[in-house]
């Protein structure tokens, strides 16, 4: 037999006829595939937190040798649209 059966269905379907009982749990049966569904991925199903060490070697975490590039400083001052505190604005 081909494809995924349980005992009570092999039990029910005994009597039958190999060629007729791949028709039957085909057509009638719940181990039928039209969709396999995809695996889940590895570590999962895995509880709780891994280590620090176990997120680098599985590759969660990159180390960086190099320190991170500095920001560049502004050239020229912001020019503020408002105006400063202490002038009033004449309308």
């Amino acid at each position: 037999m081909t494809g995924h059966t349980c005992k009570e269905c092999e039990i029910y379907y005994a009597d039958l006829p190999e060629e007729e009982r791949q028709k039957k749990l085909s057509s009638c049966s719940r181990h039928r595939f039209r969709y396999i569904p995809p695996n889940t991925p590895e570590n999962f199903w895995e509880v709780g937190f891994p280590s620090t060490q176990t997120c680098v070697d599985r590759g969660y975490i990159k180390e960086e040798t190099a320190p991170p590039p500095q920001r560049s400083r502004r050239r020229r001052p912001y020019n503020a649209v408002f105006s400063p505190k202490g002038k009033q604005q004449r309308t």
